[in-house]
């Protein structure tokens, strides 16, 4: 009998003997700090990738032997991501998330240092190695919500991927800023700038090691938790629901954020507006983090979905309607809170395919899989508009949310 009513007499403590509202509370400052620290990771990530992504075209018409293959440099760092995107998620079910992010800012590391070498030494294909190996850093940056979500307690997987994003808010107007004031920081004109992408990335490696495990130890592969087969994850309609949004959020606002500075510029509007439009798409893109995620809770990611397709559709629409800086300012901005809305909506569809720790595979298929669409649209935006214009690109590219929005509007009410 005393065997039986043992528990009961220490119920009021955790398994170690630690009263329970101690554990708790310690459970909820490992949580809070875990985020926190991810969401350090994520500003040095969109710092690090904002240089290569402000930069790596005009460097790369500087050294290319022609004008052709300026931007190479930058489609090897996307086609490696995308590649990079499938052996992260099933690399993650094996040796756990830390591990791969580490792997990631030490590539970066190496290729940001890679990259410096060839601007110093005017040599176009050592720039192209350096930027393909920072695409593998790039590929992993999508698996730092994953983690967090593993870290959170109980009914704050969701929250705690929105709330990450709002390391992106800052590192969308530092980013760029960063890129062009350490271009001049060595003797070759924007060497300086890739030795800061080799900087914030080592400051990643830190921030990842210091993350500690919940009581279950839901951060690494440690629990041993088996991977969700893909097989299985395929015939749920979260799954289904999850890949179509983050695909369609992805593309889309890939497209026209990458036309947008060519439409700008054919409107007659100067670099200057050009770059305005951009900063305010970036705005859209992180800004909204701030409170989408209480809006993914309030609203459940069903209907944070149907509202970020209309705000995508209708960010199309006003670039169809007109080429004035303020239709391009409204479109762009649009174009970016639609996408924050369809992402936030679209992970939380992601992480509920699986439990904590075991959506390695999962997660290997939609980082992957989307981004192969996304990359297309970022190869094939220069083409469509020199072959469509703005307007008419705008409106076609109105269309998929608009499927999206009927899709998931019509899939009728399921449990949030």
């Amino acid at each position: 009998m005393d065997n039986t009513t043992e528990p009961d007499a220490q119920s009021d403590e955790s398994p170690a003997g630690v009263p329970a509202a101690q554990s708790v509370a310690t459970e909820g400052g490992r949580n809070t700090r875990n985020l926190a620290l991810l969401t350090g990771c994520q500003f040095l990530f969109y710092m690090g990738v904002g240089v290569d992504l402000t930069l790596t075209a005009i460097v790369g018409l500087s050294l290319a032997p022609t004008a052709g293959l300026a931007t190479l440099p930058l489609t090897l760092m996307g086609v490696v991501a995308m590649i990079s995107n499938f052996s992260a998620g099933l690399l993650s079910t094996r040796f756990g998330h830390r591990k791969v992010l580490i792997t990631g800012a030490v590539l970066a590391v190496v290729g940001g240092l890679v990259s410096m070498r060839g601007i110093e030494a005017g040599n176009f294909a050592v720039l192209c190695l350096g930027t393909a190996i920072v695409g593998a850093y790039k590929a992993t940056g999508g698996y730092f919500r994953y983690l967090a979500a593993d870290t959170a307690p109980p009914g704050r997987r969701e929250r705690s991927i929105s709330i990450l994003l709002c390391g992106g808010v800052v590192a969308a107007i530092a980013g760029p800023l960063a890129a062009t004031a350490c271009s001049g920081l060595l003797s070759t004109r924007y060497a300086g700038s890739y030795l800061l992408v080799s900087v914030l990335a080592a400051g990643v490696i830190p921030l990842v090691l210091a993350i500690r495990e919940n009581a279950k130890g839901t951060s690494g592969p440690k629990e041993h938790v088996e991977a969700v087969r893909i097989r299985v994850a395929v015939k749920t309609a979260d799954f289904r629901t999850a890949y179509a949004v983050i695909t369609v959020a992805g593309s889309i606002m890939t497209l026209l954020m990458a036309a947008g500075p060519l439409g700008s510029a054919h409107a007659g509007h100067s670099e200057a507006q050009g770059a305005m439009v951009i900063q305010w798409h970036m705005a859209g893109m992180y800004a909204p983090s701030l409170f989408s995620g209480w809006l993914n809770t309030a609203l459940g990611a069903r209907r944070t979905a149907i509202l970020g397709s209309a705000i995508l559709a209708s960010g199309g629409l006003v670039g169809a309607a007109s080429t004035s800086l303020a239709a391009f300012v409204v479109s762009l901005g649009l174009i970016g809170v639609g996408w924050n809305f369809l992402y936030v909506a679209g992970s939380s569809y992601v992480v509920r395919c699986y439990p904590p720790g075991a959506g390695g595979r999962v997660q290997a298929v939609v980082e992957g899989g989307t981004g192969i669409f996304v990359t297309m649209s970022s190869l094939s935006s220069s083409i469509l508009f020199a072959s469509l214009g703005w307007q008419v690109l705008s409106t076609l590219a109105a269309l998929p949310p608009l499927a999206l929005w009927l899709a998931v509007r019509s899939d009728g009410e399921r449990p949030e």
